[in-house]
């Protein structure tokens, strides 16, 4: 493959960077359950930092992929067209992308779960909560926040 070094650089960027958010998925699950309002806003508010660096490294990675010419290639077809030595290095890297996803992922289904069981327990409904639509500081639908709100939920 051409430009082999740039794109593992990326990649082990962009893992690290779904570590980081399987880790403040934790974090923020932990929060939800100690039901510390204080956390629980801190939480939130980094969350929205996460969406936004999400967001720019799938467009990083859109670019990069063009650009050396693997476009529409998801990362096992990538991994799975290599050979040797280049192909065990980036099978350990694919592991750990798809490692740190499937954290992340469980996160912030067991987080739902506890938002979900804690309105229950208040009486309210939970269908907010699954309602796509995000809304912004005026307490309209806003489009941005409602089209990458899932970035984070996109496979691996």
């Amino acid at each position: 493959m051409k430009n082999y070094d740039e794109f593992y650089d990326f990649m082990e960027q962009y893992t690290d960077f779904y570590a980081e958010v399987s880790e403040n998925e934790k974090i923020k699950m932990d929060a939800l359950a100690s039901e510390d309002l204080e956390l629980i806003n801190k939480v939130l508010a980094d969350y929205q930092v996460f969406v936004s660096k999400a967001e720019n490294y799938e467009k990083r990675r859109e670019e990069l992929f063009k650009k050396i010419g693997l476009d529409g290639k998801t990362f096992r077809e990538i991994v799975d067209a290599e050979s040797g030595d280049r192909r065990e290095e980036l099978e350990d890297l694919f592991c750990d992308f798809r490692d740190a996803v499937i954290a992340a992922r469980d996160y912030n289904s067991r987080s739902l779960d506890i938002v979900k069981k804690n309105l229950k327990e208040m009486g309210m409904q939970d269908y907010d909560i699954n309602d796509p639509a995000c809304y912004d500081k005026s307490g309209n639908v806003s489009e941005k926040f409602h089209t990458m709100q899932n970035i984070l939920d996109r496979q691996a």
